[in-house]
């Protein structure tokens, strides 16, 4: 993940590659006709993932000692935004240089909207609704500057509820979700539930 590009590019392509996933779940004879698989609940748990970890290291960019607010807002593909906003704190070792950081963000789709055409039929797919993300992790600073952070450690949660609309259906999706750092194994964990399926996935850092 690329922590130097404006946050409304890398907020709007994330959820760009998110809606994508979602409409990847409708490949029968419509969008309208099948439901979402397990691999696209992965998929989307990973995006929130991914939103969540954005906003922290964008927060964590300018200090990584003190407490701040944040609150940046996106626009969608094909209209609606998602914004994400909340709080956090971070507190800094300095003999170990290590940064122990800990927060709480909301993340809300407003008619958040994405156009793909898909042979010779067009269709949008639409979400709205709020997750609610918090957690605690640590990262080590580097000796030289300009060389990247380290992470230490990750736990969080996602727990919310959106709607998504895909032609004439509407389907609602509860959200609770939980991701740890593995830092042997160098992943990400992502357990839990979203959209009445089961998630348990695992990913490396930035993909």
């Amino acid at each position: 993940m690329r922590l130097g590009i404006p946050f409304h590019r890398a907020l709007a392509s994330l959820t760009f590659a998110a809606l994508v996933t979602l409409a990847g779940c409708d490949d029968g004879t419509g969008p309208a006709d099948a439901d979402l698989t397990a691999d696209d609940a992965d998929a989307i748990a990973a995006f929130m993932l991914d939103m969540d970890a954005l906003a922290v290291g964008l927060a964590n960019l300018a200090s990584s000692t003190g407490t701040r607010s944040f609150s940046r807002t996106a626009p969608c593909p094909a209209g609606g935004s998602v914004s994400v906003s909340g709080s956090g704190e971070s507190s800094t070792n300095l003999e170990t240089r290590v940064v122990s950081t800990k927060w709480t963000h909301t993340h809300t789709h407003a008619a958040c909207a994405i156009s793909k055409t898909r042979k010779d039929r067009t269709w949008t797919a639409v979400v709205d609704g709020s997750v609610t993300a918090s957690g605690t992790s640590s990262y080590q600073l580097p000796e030289a500057r300009g060389a990247q952070r380290a992470l230490l450690s990750w736990a969080s949660t996602t727990v919310g509820s959106t709607t998504t609309k895909v032609g004439d259906k509407t389907r609602t999706c509860a959200v609770d979700l939980k991701q740890t750092w593995d830092p042997e194994k160098k992943v990400f964990t992502i357990s839990g539930t979203l959209c009445g399926r089961q998630v348990d996935t695992t990913r490396s850092l930035g993909k």
